[in-house]
């Protein structure tokens, strides 16, 4: 696909580019959604199968840490809040 960027006008290429950035937020907002299903999934499973309630913090704690972490530098970059229009 990048060999098409060249070859558009300007007013073409800004509207790829703001194709690009909708596609983006598509492919993130199934990214959060999956992880948010994931994490739903771990929580029930530690309510309800782990014995104890400090395992089942440690767990659900851990999880939750593995699966914001990349988020937490994958949205801001992707959509950053100071966003200069040209």
């Amino acid at each position: 696909m990048t060999h098409l960027v060249p070859e558009l006008t300007p007013p073409q290429l800004k509207i790829y580019k703001e194709l690009q950035t909708i596609r983006m937020g598509w492919v993130t907002l199934i990214v959060v959604f999956t992880f948010f299903g994931v994490g739903l999934l771990c929580f029930l499973w530690a309510s309800f199968f782990v014995p104890r309630e400090g395992a089942a913090k440690i767990i659900l704690g851990g999880i939750d840490g593995l699966l914001l972490w990349p988020m937490k530098a994958i949205v801001p970059y992707l959509f950053p809040s100071n966003v200069k229009t040209e």
